[in-house]
Parts: structure tokens; sequence; C-alpha cells
């Protein structure tokens, strides 16, 4: 079977939501819509590789309503030489506040599922070797903002642990409706800091080092980075 995207001509821009295809290297630029951060994905395509771009990526079997998607949903595919190579990245102004960080991963396991649904699993049956990029590109990744918020929840966790042996039992299943969440979130910011992203896929554990890609700016205040796409990953 073969992935069939919407076929991109030069010159036009991609359509937004669904899968472009296309065989020459290129350039597309992703421009994020609330901060207007810019980002060329180029495609560096070598004889018998399509190239396959969707912004905002989301299969059409979920519905759009409370969907997480993702900026930039970009592959390889070489049915030759029996090769995919994927890049799953959101652009974010800055990564370090709580709320930020858990949107985030949600956004990666949603678009991790697009993809693997749509395009990944009907690969394994062609026994087609994949690796892939999840990642986010930012003018800062805010580490020191990340310990902090995940010290003070872990504070919080261990008074509510110490507090909940000392009270009755009323009072520790109280805690114990809340506690389980934030244990959840402070192991979500330790992963973080780690570049780890964990979630479930299918009935199964997935775990991957993200990767971070810091912007630039430039002259007109402007700031951009340049996403490389190609097999050697």
């Amino acid at each position: 079977m073969h992935i069939q995207g919407r076929k991109l001509k030069n010159g036009k821009e991609p359509q937004k939501g669904v899968l472009n295809e296309f065989t020459d290297s290129r350039i597309i630029t992703f421009s994020e819509q609330e901060v207007g951060d810019v980002v060329d994905v180029e495609y560096q395509l070598q004889e018998n590789e399509k190239g396959y771009f969707a912004e905002e990526y989301r299969q059409d079997t979920v519905a759009k309503e409370d969907a997480k998607v993702i900026d930039i949903t970009a592959f390889i595919i070489n049915e030759e030489a029996g090769m995919c190579r994927w890049w799953l990245y959101d652009v974010k102004k800055d990564v370090g506040g709580q709320d930020v960080i858990i949107h985030l991963c949600e956004q990666w396991r949603a678009a991790y599922l697009y993809l693997e649904n749509s395009v990944l699993n009907i690969l394994v049956d062609n026994s087609m070797n994949q690796k892939g990029n999840i990642g986010v590109i930012t003018r800062n990744f805010d580490t020191g903002r990340i310990q902090a918020e995940f010290e003070k929840l872990d504070k919080t966790i261990k008074e509510m642990e110490n507090d909940a042996r000392q009270t009755v039992m009323l009072a520790k299943r109280k805690a114990g409706v809340r506690l389980p969440v934030l244990q959840l979130t402070r192991d979500l910011l330790k992963n973080v800091l780690n570049k780890r992203v964990c979630f479930r896929c299918s009935g199964r554990d997935v775990e991957f080092t993200f990767d971070v890609k810091i912007s630039k700016e430039r002259s007109n205040g402007e700031y951009y980075y340049r996403l490389i796409c190609n097999h050697a990953l």
C-alpha cells in the first residue's frame, strides 16, 4: 500500500490540515499565528523520495472539536529503499510554565497517534524502516523555570503525603483524589527536564527523547528557524 497525499505543485501553498505530497526538494514556510515566528521546513529529497508536509494535521476520523494538533508534521518516504523519516514539531514562544508543558506533551502524543494510525502502521506492513524526531521550536526553553516548577510541586506532594499519614480517614481520602494527579504532573516535569516524553499508545508505553530547536531573532525582529528534513535524520 502507498501513502497518498494531496499533490502540492511548485509555487502553491500547502493546504492546512491535510497531507501535502511532492517529489522535489523545496522549502515550505510555516508562520506561527499568534506570535509570528517563522520556520522554513527544508526538504532535501533524493531519487525515489517523496516529501509530505501538514500544518495542524489530524487524521480524518478524529473530530475537530477539542482535538490536539501540532504545528508541523513532516515526513519523507523512499519505497525503493524501504525508509521513512518523520518530524513532529510545535512552535512555542517560550517553554517553561507548567500549563505550556502539559499542553505540549498532549500535542506530541496526539500528533504521534495521528501519524502512527494514518501512516506508520501502514508502513509496518510494508516492512519499512522508520525513524523520527519529536520536538519543539522555541525562543526560550527555560530549564530553570521547569526545575523550579518541579521542586515546588515535589515539595507540595511530600507535604500532602506527610499530612495524609497524620489525618483522619476522610481527609486522607480527599488528599488521595488530588495526589495522583499532582504526582503524574511531577513525573511529567521530571521527564521534560531530562528531555523525555512518555505516553500510552495503542496499549503500549512509548518513550521519546525530544528535540529542542532555538529560534533566532533576525534584524526585522522576527524569530526564525530552518528545520532540515532529509533521509540522514
